[in-house]
């Protein structure tokens, strides 16, 4: 208990009995270093900060874009307003996709169950008590057809928190329903070093394989649906994991510059693939720090695109960013506090100029989204946009000789990181645990001030409430996922074994031939794969076992290429 919260619960007892008193509370300063440990000055002057405007700053929407992709930014394009819907079936979740419709909501972000999202069936038998529980189960392309009910992929954006195994999938649903490719509209984030990075390690795929998924994902989707926009580089969940926002920014141009050295070997230039990617990025409670973070990012991201990789079009330099506000900086004593915390963190987004913001609900530490929290998170963001003012200008604190000094030390110690991940290679810090030490670290010196005080954060180290009610938690009836596990089962065994088989065998001919994988997983997905299977095969052709979890043994026979039926658990 801090001095703070021991103070204000001794207030409370001194009240008289039967009466409610509203106990002193006195500010002070508790930190004078950014929540990223960057120690800062009581006032910053003109000396603090050098350069020439337009090679440093420049107007917005012009190189090297410091202050803005776009020249009016929300004044010609505001950003999507966006909220993640995700539980229990496809048919629960576009039951609240319907809802938030009503809501106001235009943008519409889809998040998978853990079990479909690191690529394992909802009838595996160590996962099914966890199916749906915190996303949607996605496990094949009938699933998106019950998502998708009505839905034309052509005109609606519907942006996908999913990894490898959803663009192949998205394409097998549209091809199946006559739609255009070319016209295919959405975006997902494959980016699966994520998972590596997040806390998987290489149980679910090796970050070699992780990586060269990525990459066919890229170079498919931006020669077959060039309306389709790729989260990447996702660093959304490693930033929640442990990073500052300077390594976010080193680490993901790091991914980023990996990714456009390899499309090139494959003939993709930086021109043709850098206009449809989408930096994913949290944004924490620090508004100033991240603030600068954005605008450095901009900037770094510019000058690599033109300086390094020789790029000419003015869309791949122009950095889109689209973020979510950090679950991580919630709270869950006293959940409402977190409205004042991601309200503040989506203004930090937009003063930065992002291209779309997905604002946490303030009761997600304490489970799924509850419909009126949804409905708050939609009507803040609406709030910042109309009655706040936030949109009204342009890169709002440019020319702050503080945020200017901010912007300027995040890019050199981002420009630090790169270079020393650079050196070290991509691939081989992911595995070989460099990077995960990285976050150990940064954890670990984390809960360390929050045990000393030294980081406040309300309701958890200071101020801390007694006797609070239990939040209210959202609810839906699991019958539906019982059956809905039921008929997944059943339907796998509807499907042509000899056609499947050899399309799960031409996966990994592909995976093993350096051909580009994702024609064979398309067709894979169009006759009734699911993603644990095409999880499985490719794990499988890269040398690791077919089951992450070591209970099933692979149902398919690769030599003849044959379906064998339900996968046998594996003896022991």
């Amino acid at each position: 208990m801090s001095v703070s919260s021991e103070r204000v619960q001794g207030a409370a007892a001194e009240a008289s009995p039967g009466k409610t008193i509203i106990p002193p509370v006195s500010l002070r300063l508790s930190r004078t270093a950014t929540w990223s440990n960057i120690e800062t000055k009581p006032v910053y002057t003109p000396g603090d900060i050098d350069g020439d405007y337009d090679q440093k700053l420049g107007n917005p929407g012009e190189y090297p874009f410091t202050r803005g992709a776009f020249p009016g930014m929300y004044r010609t394009r505001m950003w999507t307003l966006r909220n993640i819907v995700g539980y229990g079936t496809a048919a629960d979740t576009r039951r609240g996709i319907d809802m938030a419709r009503k809501a106001g909501q235009a943008g519409f972000n889809v998040v998978p169950d853990c079990v479909s999202g690191v690529g394992t069936d909802p009838d595996h038998p160590v996962m099914q008590a966890e199916v749906g529980l915190d996303g949607c189960s996605i496990a094949c392309v009938d699933d998106l057809d019950v998502l998708l009910d009505g839905i034309d992929p052509t005109e609606t954006d519907v942006a996908w928190h999913y990894t490898y195994n959803l663009y192949p999938m998205a394409v097998a649903h549209a091809r199946r329903h006559g739609y255009d490719l070319a016209k295919l509209q959405g975006s997902h984030q494959p980016d699966h070093l994520k998972y590596n990075l997040d806390g998987g390690g290489d149980k679910f795929m090796s970050p070699a394989l992780s990586h060269r998924m990525a990459i066919d994902v890229i170079e498919y989707a931006v020669r077959h649906t060039p309306k389709w926009a790729l989260g990447y580089p996702q660093m959304y969940n490693i930033r929640e994991r442990g990073i500052t926002p300077a390594t976010e920014i080193g680490l993901g141009l790091t991914i980023a510059a990996t990714t456009f050295q390899d499309l090139a070997e494959r003939g993709v230039s930086v021109d043709e693939v850098a206009p449809s990617l989408a930096w994913v990025s949290a944004v924490d409670i620090d508004v100033f720090e991240e603030v600068a973070k954005f605008r450095a990012l901009r900037r770094m991201w510019a000058r690599m695109v033109k300086e390094r990789f020789g790029g000419q079009d003015p869309r791949g330099m122009r950095l889109r960013i689209a973020v979510h506000t950090s679950g991580r900086s919630l709270v869950y004593q006293q959940p409402l506090n977190n409205l004042t915390r991601t309200a503040l963190e989506t203004f930090a987004a937009i003063a930065g100029g992002v291209q779309s913001v997905e604002a946490c609900t303030y009761d997600e530490p304490v489970g799924i989204p509850t419909h009126e929290a949804r409905e708050l998170s939609v009507r803040q963001q609406l709030i910042l946009a109309h009655e706040v003012g936030a949109a009204r200008t342009a890169d709002p604190f440019g020319g702050s000789y503080y945020v200017e000094w901010l912007t300027d030390k995040i890019e050199a110690e981002a420009t630090a990181i790169q270079a020393d991940l650079e050196r070290r290679g991509l691939v081989k810090s992911v595995a070989d645990g460099y990077l995960e030490s990285i976050m150990d670290e940064y954890n670990l010196r984390r809960e360390e001030e929050i045990q000393a005080g030294e980081r406040i954060i309300i309701g958890l180290n200071s101020f801390v409430p007694e006797n609070e009610p239990e939040p209210r938690r959202f609810t839906f009836d699991a019958a539906p996922v019982r059956d809905y596990i039921k008929e997944f089962t059943a339907k796998k065994q509807r499907r042509d074994p000899v056609r499947l088989g050899a399309a799960m065998k031409a996966v990994v001919d592909a995976l093993h031939g350096g051909s580009n994988t994702q024609p064979a997983m398309i067709e894979a997905f169009s006759l009734g794969a699911t993603v644990g299977e095409m999880s499985g095969i490719l794990r499988l052709g890269s040398g690791m076992p077919y089951d992450p979890y070591l209970v099933l043994e692979s149902p398919f026979d690769l030599e003849r290429g044959r379906y064998l039926g339900e996968p046998s658990q594996i003896d022991g």
